[in-house]
C-alpha cells in the first residue's frame, strides 16, 4: 500500500512537475504560489487563486494547483499553528475554543447538518479571521519561497540528467540518477532548453 502510494507521488512529481514543458523559473513559482495559497484560509477558492496569481506573475498555471488538493486533509492541523502565530505577531489574544469548535463543524468532524457546518465555518472566520490569515500568510510565504529554490533547482538537474541519458543513449527508466552534488554547471539549461529567468 504504502509502495503504492509512494511510487504515484514520485510519478506525479516527476511527470507533472520536474518534466513539465516550461521554464524552471516558471515551474518553481507556479509550484511556489500553490504552496502559498494552500496555507491561507480560503477553503473553496484556492484553486481559483493559485490559476490568477499564476496568470498575475506569469508562473505555470498547472504544477501549483495539484497541490491545494494534497495538503486539503491536513488543513484542520495547518490552521491550528497557524492562527496561534499570528495572535503573536498582531499581539491578540487567542480562543481556541472558537477556533476548534469552527473547524470542527466546518470540516464535518462532528455529526452536523450543512447548515451547521455553515455556521461553523462562519464563527470561525468571525472570530479567528485576521489572526488566522496573518499567520497562514507569513508561514505560507516562507514555504513558498523555500519551494521555489528547491523546485528550481531540481528542475535545472533532473533536465540535466536527462539529457545526459539521452546524448549516452540509456533509458531513462534504467538509469540512476546522479548522486554527485549539484555543480555550477547545473545553473546552466541543457541543449534545446528555454533559458532561465
Amino acid at each position: 500500500m504504502l509502495a503504492k502510494i509512494s511510487g504515484r507521488l514520485k510519478d506525479f512529481f516527476v511527470n507533472k512537475v520536474l518534466g513539465v514543458h516550461d521554464t524552471p523559473h516558471r515551474i518553481a513559482l507556479g509550484v511556489g504560489i500553490g504552496i502559498f495559497i494552500t496555507w491561507l484560509p480560503v477553503i473553496g477558492a484556492q484553486m481559483v487563486l493559485i490559476v490568477f496569481f499564476s496568470v498575475l506573475f506569469r508562473a505555470n498555471k498547472v504544477v501549483g494547483a495539484p497541490f491545494a488538493w494534497i495538503t486539503n486533509p491536513a488543513t484542520l492541523w495547518i490552521y491550528i499553528p497557524n492562527y496561534f502565530l499570528g495572535c503573536k505577531v498582531m499581539g491578540s489574544t487567542y480562543d481556541v475554543d472558537v477556533l476548534w469548535d469552527g473547524l470542527t463543524k466546518a470540516f464535518g468532524l462532528n455529526t452536523g447538518s450543512f447548515h451547521e457546518r455553515c455556521v461553523g465555518v462562519w464563527n470561525a472566520l468571525v472570530a479567528v479571521f485576521w489572526p488566522l490569515f496573518v499567520g497562514s500568510a507569513i508561514v505560507g510565504g516562507i514555504l513558498g519561497v523555500i519551494t521555489y529554490f528547491i523546485i528550481r533547482r531540481a528542475v535545472i538537474k533532473f533536465r540535466h540528467f536527462r539529457h545526459e541519458n539521452i546524448m549516452t543513449g540509456l533509458p531513462l527508466e534504467k538509469a540512476q540518477p546522479p548522486e554527485a552534488a549539484p555543480t555550477a554547471a547545473a545553473d546552466t539549461e541543457p541543449v534545446g532548453v528555454e533559458k532561465n529567468r
